[in-house]
């Protein structure tokens, strides 16, 4: 007999331990009383992982088309075993499957982790001709999942807005991180420091790396760090740089091993482009590297979408750039550099906002409490 409510998230296309999925939302989860499992077409092992069972399918997809066409396929007799209360999708691919558990009677969950209909309008794998049409057609197919299922959550604040709106449904939980005690800096530390300028997480083709690679011509002493995962392409292209030679990519790494990661740097960058994804100039809570950054005590430079340079201002924790702007970015760098009291001062204010303010402590309650509802209505 079940003594706790069972959830169980389902990706396709994320890794199984994702910042968002897996440390803070089945851990929240966990850590609330209930039974949590992850089901992954990741091609990994099934193990349990900080008490989490980790159910992997026993083949994986081999493209990307593959995945978008056969993920239910793939899941479905899997799901049905699992047997949860809750089923929480994580990618668009799987709505499908959302439907297939709410005619078994299954409790289900949407985590909007994009703006897919404005998404799809910047693929950079679709013909253009085609882009428009596919979001289109989404948008509709969206549109009939959302009115059947339970309920919506997404980082997005023009996203949620807008599903509020249409759907009455719809709960905004932001990527903020989750606050480590053991957090220990001070000013001659800090000061110490190399001029390690770092990039946590996907590097994305709007990240402005090439920008980023151009601003360290100009700022001669600067290095810039990549930790997560970047194609050959874009890494190709920053190492035919002319700032080659400051440049070194780490690949992922464990969370133990990123804290170290921004222990070692003076700055974090995080300068991605006006996205319709990302609510164009509004910006976004679902980049979560920022937060990160600042629970480092690190100074950010990042893009001046709204929500960022509204925390950038009231807080005094780093500087805004537009997309492109490589003088504004080689200033920001040299700033930090030479003036290491003040960057200081910057990083233990981001710190401070997000002791404060940006935690997930605040975003946990919000999100266990639709599982609670879901699992006792």
């Amino acid at each position: 007999m079940r003594t706790s409510p069972k959830v169980c998230h389902v990706i396709s296309g994320y890794f199984r331990n994702d910042a968002r999925v897996f440390y803070r939302q089945c851990l929240s989860l966990k850590n609330h009383g209930f039974d949590v499992c992850i089901l992954t077409n990741d091609g990994g092992p099934n193990e349990i992982q900080e008490g989490i069972e980790v159910i992997s399918c026993t083949s994986s997809p081999v493209s990307r088309w593959k995945t978008l066409l056969f993920a239910t396929t793939y899941f479905y007799r899997l799901a049905l075993d699992i047997d949860a209360d809750v089923y929480q999708l994580h990618s668009p691919e799987l709505l499908p499957l959302g439907i297939k558990l709410k005619k078994l009677g299954k409790k289900v969950v949407y985590d909007a982790h994009e703006d897919m209909p404005a998404h799809i309008l910047e693929k950079e794998w679709l013909p253009m001709w085609s882009r428009r049409i596919v979001s289109s057609l989404f948008y509709r197919y969206m549109t009939q999942v959302f009115k059947k299922i339970d309920e919506i959550i997404t980082p997005h604040t023009h996203v949620a807005r807008d599903i509020e709106i249409r759907f009455g449904k719809g709960v905004l939980i932001a990527n903020f991180p989750i606050i480590k005690k053991q957090y220990v800096s001070t000013e001659s530390d800090y000061s110490a420091r190399q001029n390690i300028f770092c990039y946590s997480g996907t590097v994305y083709t709007y990240s402005n790396q090439q920008t980023i690679a151009s601003a360290l011509i100009s700022a001669a002493d600067a290095r810039y760090h990549v930790a997560g995962y970047i194609d050959n392409d874009q890494q190709t292209k920053l190492m035919q740089s002319e700032a080659s030679d400051r440049i070194k990519f780490l690949g992922r790494l464990s969370q133990a091993d990123l804290a170290k990661f921004y222990h070692k740097s003076v700055a974090g960058i995080a300068i991605y482009d006006y996205k319709l994804n990302l609510g164009n100039r509004l910006g976004s809570y679902g980049t979560n590297k920022i937060f990160e950054y600042m629970e480092a005590g690190l100074p950010i430079i990042c893009t001046d979408y709204e929500l960022w340079k509204d925390i950038v201002e009231r807080y005094n924790c780093g500087f805004c750039v537009k997309p492109g702007d490589k003088e504004a970015l080689a200033q920001a760098m040299l700033t930090i550099m030479n003036d290491r009291k003040s960057a200081f001062v910057m990083g233990s204010n981001g710190r401070r906002a997000v002791e404060n303010e940006f935690n997930w402590l605040s975003e946990e309650r919000k999100y266990c409490e639709i599982f609670r509802k879901l699992t006792t209505e």
